[in-house]
């Protein structure tokens, strides 16, 4: 049953109790200050209907017909006054609200729908959510359309999920007080919202604005956001939260700067200062146990087309949140979205050697850090140990380069290159030169800059003076001499010669048998000689004397006796390790 009114009616009653439907086609009603009337059923203000509200209007849902509890405006009625509203299923507005500084509360327990069928925006001056209902039934939701609250208003949200879909829902007072909800830890009240919707905030102080954002989609969170202003200059911001991976959004978590090594993959927001340029310190809240732990604040640059580190931000705690901010950001083309990230760790401090060209075992190592670490070296050195550790050794050839290391961390999340470019000192051009005289040989340093040295002649003996002196006397060919050379950087060179002994034989030409002590014996004198074979012949061809052996020496004598002067004759064969001799030629006998 509809009760129809066409007139005019000023309500009075304390309590009015209609039909079913209260329904007004063209009336001019007024609802006194102080008055109480109660519908229980939906109430239409239709046709030209004007209502004055300066009392409280109570729609509720006892009814059976379509649009139980709903209040609506329709086509060229208007509502105004500075009563109270209160509904108990949708707000419908076809026509003019004038809100004044009513409120209106809407107290239902089933879901409750703020629209139009004419795309007519509402601007409230207070609203008010209550009701009981859990799931869906706990939201009051814009469909279609924006809505707002006035420029004295307050939007008290309770425990109540402000539902704006694709809409946006805006404050504007800008007052901080302006917002309530319930923010009872696991229980808050939250507006929630869909790409492109969002809930707006103005500004014009230095306080802490609070942006109450949530999801029940999905995963029930509610993760609100702070916005301070450093300046009180009007502006105005608008929040999202949007309660999945921002993959599905196309900011690909791992297109970043490479700051970052782990963004959050359960969530992220949308903030935006719409107007105004005050920079503002962005506070997001989080759950460690639920969303992880994170280090710092990411945004997608818009100029970049990736996640950008947003640098220094501060941790701190509320209630049963962990929160991260931002200090004085400034909102230049950062692009809407923002996310919770783990920054790398800062570059390892890396120590670098001073070291020798084409040395080994030189050392670098870095201070602190995990322990597990990864080192590249330049192509003029090559590690021999350590990869992995804070602490590697490596050969160097030649001419510096850049040596980088990389933390590996304990979570998988790689720190910074550190990087450095060892001095490397020229090592000596050793060389040097020898005179030689049979087996003496004297060895001369031509080393620039050298200050200390170590010479091996190859027959286990050495010395540590700048230019020796050495007699070989153990009868070998050739030695590998070497040279190691240490100059005033510390750095050391060698070479290496080899040097041939010079082999000599000294055949006499006159002996004097005389046993005077004098030239006695037929002496062949040798160096370095292996093998020796001597034959002394008479001047009729008579073998006088042979020997195989260059220490037996012949006295003159054949068969025991002395042989007469006169001209004798021999013929030597010899060899060293590297040459072979053959002599002939005579020798001469006076005996007086």
């Amino acid at each position: 049953m509809k009760l129809l009114l066409s007139g005019i009616l000023v309500l009075f009653c304390l309590f009015c109790s209609f039909g079913q439907i209260f329904y007004s086609n063209g009336a001019i009603l007024s609802i006194a200050t102080g008055a109480l009337v109660q519908v229980n059923g939906g109430m239409e203000l239709a046709q030209s209907t004007v209502l004055t509200n300066q009392g409280n209007l109570t729609i509720t849902k006892n009814s059976t017909l379509s649009l139980p509890g709903t209040f609506r405006i329709g086509p060229n009625a208007a509502s105004s006054g500075n009563g109270a509203y209160l509904v108990e299923q949708d707000w419908i507005n076809d026509g003019v609200f004038n809100a004044g500084t009513s409120t209106v509360t809407l107290f239902g327990n089933t879901q409750q729908f703020i629209t139009s069928s004419s795309g007519i925006s509402t601007t409230f001056n207070n609203l008010v959510l209550t009701g009981t209902g859990a799931g869906n039934n706990r939201k009051k939701t814009l469909k279609g359309v924006n809505a707002s609250t006035g420029p004295t208003g307050i939007l008290q949200i309770n425990a109540r999920e402000l539902e704006t879909q694709a809409n946006t829902f805006t404050v504007l007072n800008p007052a901080v007080a302006a917002v309530t909800y319930t923010n009872t830890f696991g229980a808050e009240g939250f507006v929630s919202s869909l790409q492109p919707g969002t809930f707006m905030r103005t500004t014009n102080s230095t306080g802490i604005y609070l942006f109450p954002t949530g999801s029940s989609n999905g995963t029930l969170r509610f993760r609100p956001i702070e916005l301070t202003p450093q300046t009180n200059e009007s502006s105005l911001y608008a929040v999202r939260f949007n309660n999945y991976d921002a993959n599905n959004d196309n900011f690909n978590r791992a297109q970043t700067d490479g700051n970052m090594c782990a963004l959050n993959p359960a969530y992220y927001h949308s903030i935006n200062r719409e107007s105004g340029s005050a920079p503002t310190d962005v506070r997001m809240f989080y759950i460690i146990a639920d969303d992880g732990d994170w280090t710092g604040m990411a945004h997608w640059r818009t100029a970049s087309t990736n996640w950008n580190d947003m640098a220094t931000t501060t941790s701190g705690i509320n209630g049963g949140f962990t929160t991260r901010t931002k200090a004085g950001w400034n909102f230049s083309n950062p692009g809407e979205p923002y996310i919770l990230s783990t920054a790398k760790l800062g570059p390892p401090t890396l120590n670098c050697p001073i070291i020798c060209e084409n040395s080994s075992n030189n050392v670098f190592s870095v201070t602190g850090g995990s322990g597990n670490f990864q080192w590249i070296f330049p192509s003029n050195g090559t590690i021999t140990g350590g990869q992995g550790t804070s602490s590697v050794t490596a050969d160097w050839t030649t001419g510096t380069g850049q040596v980088t290391v990389v933390d590996q961390g304990t979570n998988g999340c790689s720190s910074q290159p550190g990087n450095c470019a060892p001095i490397v000192n020229p090592s000596p051009a050793v060389q040097f030169t020898y005179t030689e005289d049979g087996p003496s040989y004297s060895f001369t340093n031509q080393t620039f800059g050298s200050v200390s040295w170590n010479w091996f002649f190859g027959d286990g003996n050495g010395s540590s003076v700048q230019n020796p002196a050495h007699t070989y006397e153990d009868g070998g060919d050739s030695y590998q001499v070497t040279l190691i050379v240490t100059n005033n950087n510390g750095c050391s060179g060698s070479t290496t010669q080899t040097i041939e002994i010079f082999h000599d034989i000294v055949v006499p030409n006159i002996i004097t048998p005389n046993d005077d002590g004098t030239n006695d014996f037929f002496l062949i004198k040798t160096v370095g000689i292996k093998s020796y074979d001597l034959v002394i012949v008479n001047r009729w061809g008579n073998t006088v004397f042979t020997s195989s052996d260059p220490a037996v020496i012949w006295d003159g004598k054949w068969n025991g006796q002395p042989v007469d002067d006169g001209v004798y004759f021999y013929k030597l064969r010899a060899s060293s390790a590297s040459k072979k001799y053959n002599y002939q030629g005579n020798v001469t006998v006076i005996r007086n």
